[in-house]
């Protein structure tokens, strides 16, 4: 198997890409299954930089910040059914306990 290849040794892209690793703990807070894939890409990015690929990090840095985006619009959405629904059960319930 063979090692991919360095980059010289002045190479110099700059800093590297927002990780969005905070964005994808708070995803995982709202919503777990999506948090963990964000936090996960997230994670590849300083490796990836240092690696030498720049375009393998950024693109690991726009997908963790995809997933910790959905994961919190999902999260949120389940969030607001399930406090709706809990909400109208708790109503319909205490109507009819107060209709015996």
């Amino acid at each position: 198997m063979t090692e991919p290849p360095r980059p010289p040794a002045d190479y110099n892209p700059g800093p590297p890409p927002a990780s969005n690793l905070a964005w994808g703990i708070v995803a995982a807070i709202i919503c777990l299954p999506f948090g963990i894939v964000s936090i996960f890409q997230a994670a590849k990015v300083e490796r990836l930089w240092a690696q030498g690929d720049p375009d393998a990090a950024r693109g690991a840095a726009g997908a963790a910040r995809r997933w910790a985006i959905i994961g919190a619009v999902v999260g949120v959405v389940f969030w607001v059914a399930l406090v709706a629904g809990g909400v109208l059960l708790l109503g319909t319930l205490l109507d009819d306990a107060a209709s015996h």
